[in-house]
């Protein structure tokens, strides 16, 4: 009774598995539900150990320490809901991407009028060392200047 248990769950974890290792972008999606959620932990967790974001405006933000200030600093004053729209997706060997449009409504934290946003990004993931996928890379365009 237990081999069949046993082959079973080894069965389930080997399909989890081989179907996140063949769609990495569905870190794109959980990375909208945590931002939209403001779970900065989570957040956090889908990075690799040395990524980098690229803003629509300004300097690279390189490593997670940058990436954590300025995403806290973004949290700490607005309420984000985004939803991305896959236009396109790939995976070769230890990267892949995933690109589309976002719509984002920004609320700032202590009222006002929400802030609607469009614009189109990117992801590149990595494949770590033990199998996971993790965001290397990760920028934004706006369709039109966001005055925040």
């Amino acid at each position: 009774m237990k081999a069949p248990i046993y082959a079973l769950v080894c069965l389930a974890a080997t399909a989890c598995t081989t179907a996140y290792a063949q769609a990495p972008q569905s870190l794109s999606t959980e990375w909208a539900a945590d931002w939209s959620s403001k779970n900065l932990d989570a957040v956090m967790r889908l990075y690799a150990p040395e990524p980098v974001f690229l803003p629509t405006v300004g300097a690279g933000w390189e490593g997670t320490d940058s990436i954590r200030k300025n995403f806290a600093g973004i949290l700490a004053t607005y309420s984000p809901h985004i939803v991305l729209h896959s236009t396109k997706s790939e995976t070769s060997g230890t990267l892949a991407f995933d690109s589309g449009t976002y719509d984002e409504t920004i609320t700032p934290v202590k009222g006002g009028k929400p802030i609607p946003a469009k614009g189109d990004y990117l992801f590149v993931f990595q494949k770590q060392k033990n199998g996971d996928w993790k965001i290397l890379e990760q920028t934004w365009t706006e369709l039109e200047p966001v005055n925040l």
